[in-house]
C-alpha cells in the first residue's frame, strides 16, 4: 500500500523587494532557511500572494493565487507564524547589528561563529539568507501593508546589505 504523500507546511510570510510588499504563503520543503538556500532553486514560490508597488505607479496592488519571485530579489522574509520561526536554527555567539538593506534599516542580533570577526560576518556566510533575531526595523519607504517593527527574528538576504556596522547603543 503506497504511503500518503508529505504535508508540505504553508507559513504566512511578508516579503520586501525593493520594488514590492508581497503577502502570501511560502510552502518550504525541508528547514526554511535550507529551502531558501538551495542553490538548485532561483524563484520563490508563493501562494495566495498580495503584491503591493513600493512606488506610485499603474501597478498598485495585484492578487494570485501563485508566484514566483527571483531569490536574488528578496531584501527580508517576516514569517508570520510562531512556529516557523521557532525552526530557524542559529550559531550561539550574537553581535548586535545595524544593516542598511534597500528601503529598511534594521537594528538586531546576528548570529555568527566562535572565531569570526564581526567585520568577516557576511563574507563567512556560507549562503545568502540567514535570521535576524531580537530585529527592530525602521522602513526608509511607505510600507502599502503591516510589516513588523519589532520581531523576535527576520530573515535577511545578505546580498542586499549596502552597510553594515556593529550597534554601539
Amino acid at each position: 500500500m503506497p504511503l500518503p504523500p508529505a504535508q508540505i507546511p504553508h507559513y504566512p510570510v511578508q516579503v520586501l523587494t525593493p520594488d514590492y510588499h508581497i503577502q502570501g504563503m511560502l510552502e518550504p520543503v525541508g528547514p526554511i532557511i535550507n529551502y531558501l538556500n538551495d542553490v538548485n532553486r532561483q524563484y520563490i514560490p508563493f501562494l495566495d500572494a498580495t503584491v503591493n508597488s513600493l512606488t506610485p505607479g499603474p501597478l498598485s496592488k495585484v492578487s494570485r493565487p501563485q508566484l514566483i519571485i527571483p531569490k536574488t530579489d528578496i531584501v527580508a522574509i517576516y514569517l508570520d507564524d510562531a512556529t516557523a520561526r521557532a525552526s530557524v536554527q542559529h550559531m550561539k555567539r550574537v553581535e548586535r547589528y545595524i544593516a542598511y538593506l534597500p528601503g529598511l534599516v534594521c537594528r538586531g542580533e546576528f548570529h555568527l561563529g566562535a572565531d569570526t570577526r564581526w567585520q568577516d560576518i557576511l563574507s563567512l556566510l556560507v549562503a545568502d539568507f540567514f535570521g535576524a533575531t531580537a530585529v527592530t526595523s525602521f522602513p526608509l519607504v511607505t510600507l502599502p501593508g503591516p510589516f513588523p517593527q519589532q520581531a523576535d527574528l527576520l530573515i535577511l538576504n545578505r546580498l542586499h546589505v549596502r552597510m553594515l556596522h556593529l550597534d554601539q547603543a
